[in-house]
């Protein structure tokens, strides 16, 4: 069995691109082929984390998309943002995908201090889990590839004030999080939603370690207790630590995505809601479609 050495063919590739030009590009080699496995669970706790914010929970609760159809989000989240990266941006793909979140968003009163605050999960709970676990931290060029991303992405769908670099977009974040960040009844009901989602994906005896491990990868106290998650034990918080930091150490010589991209192995194409496969224009919570849907037959 060939060994999955760590080249520096996806180094090159990098240097080769601008983070102005190709900043989609550049984020897409590094989810697939440098971090993938950072930036999937970076963005997967990313979701936990806009329920730290009282006013989106309020709004996920009365939905109750979470706590009835926990596992749909999560697909639809994945799905969304893979279809989002792999349309490239000004085709009609990509048009149409952004069009499509649109419509889904403009069905709830939505305040776009709350859209910043997802949109910046995006962009910092990934660079923050690469700086702590990744086998080398982001170079700048790929920290403002990153922004300048989203922020066009925030920009099309209509999101204003959106701070004008990648510090100044952090330091937002901070600010709003110290503000408005605290435990609701609404935070805790959404988060329970989806830690069931997750655990139904496990073998049943290995459901109750969904919670502890969630939060020792978390490992932040405050937002742990804005979701109302119950930390975990300090000796299995320490032995993940120490488990992700051996293999960060690993990483910088061993790479299992060099040659496949993350994007394309079998498991990760693989949707629980979708075993068929999806209509990417259909991605979504059933009723929010069926009233897009009729919206469109009366107009």
């Amino acid at each position: 069995m060939k060994l999955p050495i760590r080249t520096r063919r996806w180094e090159k590739h990098l240097s080769t691109l601008d983070e102005e030009r190709d900043n989609q590009e550049i984020i897409i080699t590094l989810s697939n082929h440098v971090f993938p496995v950072e930036v999937l669970l970076s963005v997967e706790l990313a979701q936990l984390r806009t329920f730290t914010i009282p006013t989106i929970s309020k709004t996920l609760h009365a939905t109750r998309q979470y706590e009835d159809e926990g596992q749909r989000r999560l697909d639809d989240t994945r799905a969304i943002l893979t279809e989002l990266f792999t349309s490239p941006r000004g085709t009609d793909a990509h048009d149409e995908m952004v069009k499509h979140l649109n419509a889904i968003h403009g069905l709830y009163k939505i305040s776009n201090d709350d859209y910043l605050y997802t949109l910046s999960t995006f962009i910092f709970d990934p660079w923050r889990f690469i700086e702590k676990y990744g086998h080398r931290p982001l170079s700048p060029k790929e920290k403002r590839a990153i922004y300048l991303f989203y922020r066009e992405l925030g920009e099309s769908m209509g999101m204003r004030d959106i701070p004008e670099s990648f510090d100044a977009f952090l330091k937002w974040r901070e600010d709003y999080e110290r503000r408005v960040q605290r435990h609701t009844t609404e935070n805790e009901a959404v988060a329970s939603g989806m830690l069931r989602a997750v655990e139904q994906l496990l073998p049943r005896p290995l459901r109750p370690l969904v919670e502890p491990l969630i939060s020792a990868l978390i490992d932040e106290p405050a937002f742990e207790a804005a979701i109302g998650i119950r930390p975990a034990p300090e000796p299995l918080r320490a032995a993940v630590r120490n488990i992700l930091l051996l293999r960060r150490e690993v990483c910088k010589f061993i790479s299992f995505f060099e040659e496949q991209a993350l994007w394309e192995h079998p498991l990760y194409k693989t949707y629980k809601s979708y075993p068929d496969g999806y209509d990417r224009l259909k991605l979504g919570p059933e009723k929010v479609l069926a009233a897009l849907e009729k919206r469109r037959a009366s107009a």
